[in-house]
């Protein structure tokens, strides 16, 4: 969600998001917010401030429809799609070369990966960066989306995978 809504982390006209899991609370508030039209600082401060919501015990989503009646400002989100089927997702060459498009695809790594592999290999002639939630790494594909990746974030690992993922992308000039 920091990645999504902090002001100056991701600058994106169209928001796509590919996943199983899109029945969870942030997604689905992720998603009503963007509907309504609400600009990301607002959503982000929805987010932020859960505890003070649940202490009026309003749902989050009653208190963002309120939230989005009051608000003037709205979302400069252009699109906002979010997908749980892979025929659903479009091809990379359907969007527009002329908006900073992204797409996300969490919780994955069960299905088919040839939607995922299409964006890593042909999203940047349609202007999209791309990012892969995965809970294990050397279960993506490897020629296509672990090498196309330009960055990667890491959670705790241990010491067999922290050396795989080294010998796979570090050069010599950086120690481990």
């Amino acid at each position: 969600m920091n990645f999504l809504l902090r002001p100056g982390w991701l600058d994106y006209d169209n928001l796509c998001v590919f996943g199983k899991s899109l029945f969870q609370p942030e997604y689905r508030i992720l998603k009503k917010a963007f509907d309504e039209q609400l600009p990301k600082e607002s959503i982000l401060r929805l987010f932020d401030n859960q505890d003070e919501i649940m202490q009026l015990n309003l749902s989050p989503v009653i208190f963002l429809e309120k939230m989005a009646r009051n608000q003037t400002q709205k979302s400069d989100i252009d699109c906002k799609f979010f997908f749980e089927n892979a025929s659903d997702v479009p091809n990379p060459r359907e969007l527009s070369p002329y908006k900073k498009n992204l797409m996300v695809f969490d919780d994955l790594l069960l299905e088919r990966q040839n939607k995922c592999k299409a964006y890593y290999t042909r999203d940047r002639h349609s202007n999209v960066d791309c990012f892969y939630l995965a809970q294990n790494y050397f279960k993506l594909p490897r020629q296509t989306i672990r090498e196309n990746a330009n960055f990667i974030c890491l959670f705790r690992q241990d010491r067999k995978n922290i050396n795989h993922i080294y010998s796979d992308h570090v050069s010599s000039d950086m120690t481990k």
